[in-house]
């Protein structure tokens, strides 16, 4: 159930929920990708809302700005407690606005959620190698296709793309010819 949609991977401290549409992904970097699953679907689905699984080492929470509630993860950061082992969500709008005034927290060492296009390791564990190696080989191609896909059927999985094809599923687009015989054959 809580398996990435793009590699299989169901370690429960390793992958995060869409608050979109419900899907699963890690936040592992596989070959070939140009981010964890987990950032590439939520920039390719437009999608800006997370939540950690229930049984994650955080805690089943959705990542949420401490001060406003803002829940987009591109504009989420923490930052620590000067003293106690403590850290807060904090957006980039309130961390401008000076919004948390008191003095226990150190707005300069405010810190993205997001790091070299993956979520920060300590909020959600990144796949180690063996884990990796076992999961399926997705290429971005495929990624592509699978969103694609998505929009159609939301229940589609990587199986259906295989000798499926669609508009904006083709392995190649038609070449075009220098004289089409009529309107339909141009269509």
């Amino acid at each position: 159930e809580w398996a990435c949609r793009y590699c299989g991977i169901h370690d429960p401290a390793s992958v995060m929920k869409c608050r979109g549409d419900g899907k699963w992904f890690c936040n592992s970097r596989l070959p070939g990708l140009p981010s964890s699953c987990i950032i590439l679907h939520l920039v390719r689905a437009k999608q800006k809302e997370v939540q950690l699984h229930p049984d994650s080492p955080l805690g089943e929470i959705v990542l949420e700005c401490y001060n406003c509630g803002q829940r987009n993860v591109f504009l989420l950061g923490f930052i620590a407690a000067k003293s106690d082992s403590v850290v807060v969500l904090l957006c980039r709008v309130c961390l401008s606005n000076n919004a948390l005034k008191d003095s226990n927290w150190d707005l300069g060492q405010w810190q993205p959620l997001i790091e070299d296009r993956s979520f920060l390791p300590w909020l959600v564990k990144i796949p180690d190698a063996k884990e990796q190696m076992r999961s399926w080989h997705i290429t971005a191609a495929q990624v592509n296709k699978l969103e694609e896909l998505w929009k159609a059927n939301p229940d589609a999985t990587l199986e259906d793309l295989e000798g499926k094809s669609g508009p904006g599923l083709e392995d190649d687009p038609q070449p075009v010819m220098l004289r089409y015989e009529d309107a339909y054959q141009y269509l």
